[in-house]
This record gives structure tokens, sequence and C-alpha cells, in this order.
């Protein structure tokens, strides 16, 4: 599966991508970081590592999971411009556009929400 996690690879779909930006497997990802059952991910390229391990776990194939890295990042929840800190609880596995959007502003908690983080 790829993108959203409900549709096989080989399935180019635009707007469903668009739409649907954390899949079971990014979701996943974020639960095991909010549960601190990922470690203790003092660095975005330790949560980057810890989401490539995931996704590897999951059966997807390298080009599969080249992909996905491609276009997610560890992103703050609270900015280190704001005053957040490199800590699991302050980390967030998210959508690579999202992240560059709101740049040094917190994300809301529809966000967090969509991405498995509350």
């Amino acid at each position: 599966m790829m993108k959203g996690d409900s549709k096989p690879a080989n399935v180019n779909n635009t707007s469903t991508t668009q739409n649907q930006k954390y899949g079971k497997i990014s979701t996943m990802i974020n639960n095991d970081i909010r549960d601190q059952k990922a470690g203790p991910l003092k660095s975005r390229q330790a949560v980057r590592n810890y989401a490539q391990s995931k996704y590897e776990q999951a059966g997807l194939t390298s080009k599969q999971v080249a992909t996905r890295m491609s276009k997610k990042d560890a992103g703050h929840q609270v900015s280190k411009q704001c005053g957040g800190r490199d800590s699991a609880s302050n980390f967030m596995w998210e959508d690579r556009h999202d992240n560059r959007s709101h740049g040094s502003k917190p994300i809301t908690k529809e966000e967090m929400k969509r991405a498995g983080r509350l």
C-alpha cells in the first residue's frame, strides 16, 4: 500500500493522496511517539529512523519506504522558535508540506488529531 494505506501501490489518485495524508502506518508512528513506545527520540533524525523502521516492519518495499520518507517530516508540535524542545513529547511525524506551511506556529489540535497525536 502507498500514501493513504487504503489503495494499492499502483493506483495513482492525486485527490485521495492530497486529502488523506495520514495512513494507518503514519498514524501508528504518531501513536507510538505519543504513548512513549518509540523510545527516547531526542532528535528529528531519531524520529525519521523510527518511522523508517516502522514502514519496513509493515512490509513496504524499499521504493515505497523511500517515497513515504521523502514526503514526511519529523516536526515539532511547538516550534523551537517558540520554546519547543527536541523531545518525544514535542515531535510529530507529519506531512512535509504541512510542516513547512505552518512554520513556527504551533500545530493545531485538529492537525494533531488527524495525525494520531491526540
